[in-house]
């Protein structure tokens, strides 16, 4: 019998995006997905156990993009849901908090639990921008903690 399995879970975002729409036309001026809101960049389990850099992650299948919302959730001490209010991160264009500030550096209030989701507008959502890698960088460590955040953002290529 042959093997089934398929591999080496995948490590990284997939530059693939699966979308349909009802089209009742012969022709469809515009690709779907174009300058559509979506996700940019995804941190999970990004570790806030030390300062600096903690995770880069590259844009997801785009070329100009502008962020819209940064969304913050699953906070995690130890594994357990717990709060990581008193830890600090920023999201940036560049590493070690260079570049644009797609998340100004700042604490986590609000973030008391796993389920609790926190929603904020970016400070770039007026600026188109085309750098394809992001830096989450850590500015208050919170030992043992981990926590999931989503850049969210429009497609301009």
């Amino acid at each position: 019998m042959p093997s089934v399995n398929p591999g080496p879970a995948q490590t990284n975002n997939p530059n693939t995006l699966l979308q349909t729409v009802p089209v009742n036309t012969q022709t469809n001026s515009t690709p779907i997905g174009a300058n559509d809101q979506r996700l940019i960049v995804a941190f999970r389990g990004v570790s806030l156990n030390s300062t600096g850099d903690a995770g880069a992650v590259g844009v997801i299948n785009m070329g100009t993009w502008a962020a819209a919302t940064v969304i913050v959730t699953n906070g995690l001490v130890s594994g357990v849901s717990a709060t990581v209010a008193a830890a600090s991160v920023g999201i940036f264009t560049a590493a070690a908090g260079g570049g644009s500030a797609v998340r100004a550096q700042g604490v986590l209030t609000g973030q008391t639990s796993s389920t609790v989701v926190t929603v904020a507008a970016s400070p770039l959502a007026a600026v188109a921008q085309t750098a394809q890698t992001l830096y989450l960088n850590v500015g208050t460590a919170l030992a043992n903690a981990t926590v999931d955040i989503f850049v969210i953002g429009y497609d301009l290529t």
